[in-house]
């Protein structure tokens, strides 16, 4: 199992964009959980599209982040040969409007 953490800042009421991306045979398949629980019927929250033959990205999207909005949100893509996890640590910033874009690829 591959994993990968990633430190993520916003401000209130901004939006944090998490995108994850994985490639393999067969092409993985992409979960997504929020402080262990799986998010995989707020759809409201995330996306999954292939994005080439062997790759699928998947894209959690928070629009006004709130207090109740943060914690560890966890990617998960897995497949016949394995895992791998990408793990966002959302956390509240500055006071200075700012919008989040971040990706992270990782390879199963």
């Amino acid at each position: 199992m591959n994993r990968s953490d990633v430190k993520v800042a916003v401000d209130v009421h901004q939006s944090a964009q998490l995108v994850c991306s994985a490639r393999g045979w067969p092409v993985p398949v992409m979960m997504w959980s929020r402080n262990s629980t799986s998010l995989i019927n707020i759809t409201k929250y995330w996306t999954t599209a292939p994005d080439e033959v062997d790759r699928l990205v998947s894209l959690l999207n928070i629009t006004s982040v709130q207090q109740d909005d943060l914690g560890i949100y966890s990617c998960t893509a897995s497949n016949d040969m394995g895992v791998s996890v990408t793990q966002f640590n959302l956390t509240i910033k500055s006071k200075q409007p700012y919008h989040f874009y971040h990706m992270h690829e990782c390879c199963v």
